[in-house]
């Protein structure tokens, strides 16, 4: 009997000993994401005083001024009305194609009242579009 109690406490041990490394191993564990970029302070549906204030996020690539051209970095865009640019594509300059190539991640936008679309768009150091992965369009109303 004795043999038996010993035995059902060294498995009960062994098994908190497994469990206990098992989640001390998810643990540590980092998650993978996806390159993206993303609006820090507006969203889809938000109603805004002109001139208001963008903020302009992105995760797993860093930010720099445009002129060079280096792996996993770039530089934002805002494109107004239109839709994201291609992958490999230059992105325009012109009224709806705003370049931030000095490495802005936030600025002052000065828009009539209306419905608009709002596709912030990073690119690599030569403008050339990371494409539709690297773009996030939002709607919004402007009073």
């Amino acid at each position: 009997m004795k043999t038996f109690k010993s035995t059902k406490l060294i498995i009960l041990l062994f098994a908190i000993v497994i469990s206990a490394c098992q989640s001390n191993t998810q643990s540590n564990e980092k998650t993978v994401t996806e390159p993206s970029v993303f609006f820090k302070n507006i969203q889809t549906g938000d109603v805004l005083t002109s001139p208001f204030l963008v903020e302009m996020g992105v995760e797993g690539m860093a930010v720099e001024s445009a002129g060079m051209k280096n792996d996993l970095m770039g530089h934002h865009h805002i494109i107004i009305n239109s839709d994201f640019i291609i992958d490999g594509d230059v992105v325009p300059a012109d009224e709806k194609h705003i370049h931030f190539g000095a490495g802005q991640t936030d600025c002052q936008l000065d828009l009539v009242a209306g419905n608009y679309s709002l596709t912030l768009q990073f690119a690599d150091g030569f403008h050339q579009s990371y494409g539709e992965k690297m773009s996030k369009t939002i709607n919004v109303t402007v009073r």
